[in-house]
């Protein structure tokens, strides 16, 4: 008898983890789609700065080449307070 209950006291044991995995797995599963929005709500955001850098990007030229008659005026008006 002994050896039956040792049996019994194993296998309860077994169950109960087996439970807890199980538990354990059903929590992963529930929030396998709150993982998924987020994800996705990242994703939109990241390709929403990504579209903001590319516009930016594409106005880039006609600064570069309004720069050289910036500096210059900055130039100018530092040469004409040192003057003074």
């Amino acid at each position: 008898m002994p050896d039956i209950e040792e049996r019994v006291t194993t296998l309860e044991r077994e169950m109960s983890a087996l439970k807890a995995r199980v538990g354990a797995n059903e929590t992963d599963m529930q929030s396998i789609p709150d993982l998924i929005r987020a994800e996705f709500r990242l994703t939109n955001s990241q390709i929403a700065r990504l579209s903001r850098d590319v516009a930016e990007l594409r106005e880039l030229p006609a600064k570069v080449d309004a720069l050289p008659r910036v500096v210059a005026e900055v130039m100018l008006e530092m040469l004409a307070e040192r003057d003074k």
